[in-house]
């Protein structure tokens, strides 16, 4: 007699849902870290846009995020110091969107960025995006 026993599928289920459910959380994983380094990217423009807002109209008072305020992801804020001349943007996870609790990007007129994942965090000389 051909073919399969029962016995035999049963164990080929076992062993592609075993390796399914090692696979997922690497997958998941790597698109949340795809996701956060394409919108790292953008906030680099949005900084290149933020400093031709400065040259044009001598402080970053009235800035905003533009095209990013509306992202799927991420939630973007523009702050600016009191006397307009410095600022700070964060990025913070949209609930909803697949990257809850990645933790806040974020960037300042400096230049420094910074993430943790699952925290907040200050830009500084000594954070980056990487870790």
């Amino acid at each position: 007699m051909a073919g399969f026993t029962l016995i035999e599928l049963m164990i080929v289920v076992v062993v592609v849902a075993i390796l399914a459910a090692i696979a997922y959380p690497s997958y998941t994983e790597q698109v949340r870290s795809t996701r956060r380094a394409e919108y790292q990217g953008k906030l680099m423009d949005l900084a290149a846009s933020l400093e031709t807002y400065r040259a044009r109209h001598f402080s970053y008072d009235g800035a905003t995020a533009g095209g990013l305020a509306g992202d799927v992801y991420y939630s973007v804020q523009v702050a600016t110091s009191n006397d307009h001349q410095s600022y700070l943007v964060t990025a913070t996870p949209r609930s909803g969107a697949g990257m809850e609790g990645d933790g806040n990007l974020k960037l300042n007129s400096e230049g420094q960025t910074c993430w943790v994942k699952g925290g907040d965090c200050t830009p500084s000389a000594t954070s980056s995006w990487e870790r």
